[in-house]
């Protein structure tokens, strides 16, 4: 056989079609690798019922931790491993991957709708390390659009038309400018206290002086998770506390006649 007979056999387009094919299948490989920093190994009734001998993480393997700078400050290492969280819930069937049922209170729980992710406890911030989220009573510089309704000083009131509290302050976003959270001052039946709610939920009736949330009752006003610092809301707080407002909708029961219309 000649010598020169391979280089006249050799298909060089088709080779470099298998080198790109070959290519591609490493980069997927190591992309799926990589996204399972998060979320990794899977919470599974097949972890549970062995006692933690069975770990759902698939193909590929589970990545070697990494650690990453943070820009404020402090570092993160991924996967986490962290422990999930205690719910306080049972399932609705036997069978594995059924849906949970809440056991308690599953606004306050965390459960379904109203569930929340285990964040960062610490508060967001700009990109110069100041608060993102921050009450405009700590910042005078700051206004409301004139053309725009100022809420301060409104009644707020529950899904079912009783008065819940007024309006003390708003809370912006001072990256991006514009409104977050309405600071209520409650009344002794809705707990007494000041409580943050989100401003998606309220529904502003200018003509009559009044904000309705219509996803919570006054009861559960008085159960809103509150803030470990008046002044600021960490990144945890921010979700249970928009995970709280979300799921009472959800879990309302039955439909209320619309008090304020």
């Amino acid at each position: 056989m000649p010598a020169y007979a391979l280089t006249e056999q050799l298909d060089i387009p088709l080779l470099l079609v298998i080198l790109f094919f070959l290519f591609f299948l490493g980069l997927v490989y190591y992309l799926r690798g990589e996204d399972k920093r998060e979320g990794y190994p899977l919470e599974s009734d097949r972890t549970a019922g062995t006692g933690g001998r069975v770990q759902v993480v698939g193909f590929p393997p589970m990545p070697s931790p990494k650690v990453f700078r943070l820009m404020h400050g402090g570092e993160t290492r991924v996967p986490r491993g962290e422990v999930p969280r205690e719910l306080n819930a049972f399932p609705a069937y036997e069978f594995p991957g059924s849906p949970i049922m809440p056991a308690g209170d599953p606004l306050v729980d965390g459960i379904g709708p109203a569930s929340y992710a285990l964040k960062a406890d610490t508060p967001d911030l700009t990109v110069d390390g100041s608060l993102k989220l921050t009450p405009m009573r700590n910042h005078p510089q700051y206004r409301l659009e004139s053309t725009d309704v100022d809420p301060v000083g409104m009644t707020v009131v529950s899904r079912e038309g009783l008065e819940v509290g007024k309006i003390v302050d708003v809370w912006i976003n001072a990256h991006e400018y514009f409104p977050r959270y309405l600071e209520i001052e409650a009344n002794v039946e809705s707990g007494g206290r000041r409580l943050l709610a989100p401003f998606a939920f309220a529904d502003i009736k200018a003509g009559r002086g009044i904000i309705r949330f219509s996803s919570l009752t006054r009861p559960q006003f008085s159960r809103v998770p509150a803030l470990a610092n008046p002044d600021q809301i960490t990144m945890r707080e921010e979700d249970r506390l928009n995970g709280y407002f979300a799921g009472g909708a959800f879990y309302d029961g039955s439909p209320l006649e619309d008090a304020l219309s």
